[in-house]
């Protein structure tokens, strides 16, 4: 009896373990798969074996093409970072697929993030309804909104400030054969999209999805420039996404991220001075706020989604009309 074996029948980390030195265990564990390509961010103990880590990775994991390593930090205007190729071939262009939807996008020229698949799921599932209206000052590559149009025939108006994700965004929408329920993907600042949202002749959409957590709510001063909505309109629900952290005056993470929330709508302590606890002044708006945990991103520092509804009386408030 003969049993063969190769690198496929044992974990990476397994691997690693017997062929890196001892002073620079425990080995790197985890990656993000994207497409073809295995994404690594790797500590510096383990840069100088960076290579041999790329191709045990490459030989292990089925269908793993290429293997990079973060360079730097995520930063720019469009929050891309540059890699090292450590092992494969040198392509970034992927092919996947999430929830039915096919992408397509270049990883070193787009942000991608495979972590938030639960999340737009979550979205799909239990937020949006079919047939809604859903706009998107952050779009990238257009996942969220391609599920949202494919699975429930939502009416999408897009954006993305970032114009290779545009292309890819638009590009994704043919691939998908989508063309009829996406009614606009621009290349904005937006902060000017936002305001041409609030001002057009079309209604308002139903979900106005903000999903920059560094700076989601620095864009919301753009509502003072909406339309007031009319007494018989659904008011949109904003969903903002942001980092948050628990502090020494009592509030919890989630009641943190709401008062970043409300500080950027209604801005009471002015530029500078931030104020705390203002759930109820949103509640008494008619905003009925939520605040959903997402993510750790960081000892202490989690991503949080703060929902609140855009009324009338918001709107007014915020235009400095508080009959």
């Amino acid at each position: 009896f003969q049993l063969d074996l190769d690198s496929t029948n044992w974990t990476v980390p397994y691997i690693l373990q017997q062929i890196l030195p001892p002073e620079v265990h425990p080995p790197p564990t985890s990656y993000e798969q994207i497409g073809h390509v295995a994404h690594l961010n790797l500590k510096t103990i383990h840069k100088t074996y960076g290579q041999i880590i790329g191709e045990v990775i490459l030989n292990s994991v089925p269908n793993i093409e290429t293997v990079v390593n973060k360079v730097g930090e995520v930063s720019g205007e469009f929050r891309t970072y540059d890699m090292q190729l450590l092992a494969g071939k040198n392509t970034t262009k992927v092919n996947l697929q999430e929830n039915g939807v096919k992408l397509e996008f270049d990883v070193k020229d787009v942000y991608w993030c495979s972590r938030l698949s639960g999340e737009r799921e979550h979205m799909l599932t239990h937020v949006f309804k079919k047939g809604q209206v859903i706009v998107d000052p952050f779009c990238g590559v257009g996942a969220q909104l391609l599920q949202a149009a494919s699975k429930l025939e939502c009416h999408i108006i897009a954006n993305d400030w970032n114009p290779n994700a545009v292309a890819a965004c638009r590009a994704n929408v043919a691939l998908n054969r989508l063309q009829d329920s996406f009614e606009q993907i621009s290349c904005l600042d937006a902060f000017d999209f936002l305001i041409d949202v609030g001002l057009s002749d079309r209604p308002l959409p139903d979900h106005v999805i903000m999903n920059f957590p560094l700076a989601s709510p620095q864009f919301l001063s753009a509502l003072r420039w909406w339309s007031v909505p009319g007494k018989s309109r659904n008011a949109p629900i904003f969903h903002v996404y942001t980092f948050a952290r628990d502090d020494d005056q009592g509030r919890s993470v989630e009641d943190a991220a709401i008062d970043l929330v409300a500080d950027n709508l209604l801005p009471l302590g002015g530029a500078v001075e931030k104020t705390t606890k203002r759930r109820g002044e949103l509640e008494l708006l008619g905003c009925k706020v939520e605040a959903r945990l997402i993510r750790d991103v960081a000892p202490g520092k989690v991503v949080v989604c703060v929902s609140f509804r855009v009324t009338r009386k918001l709107i007014k408030q915020i235009q400095g009309d508080f009959s």
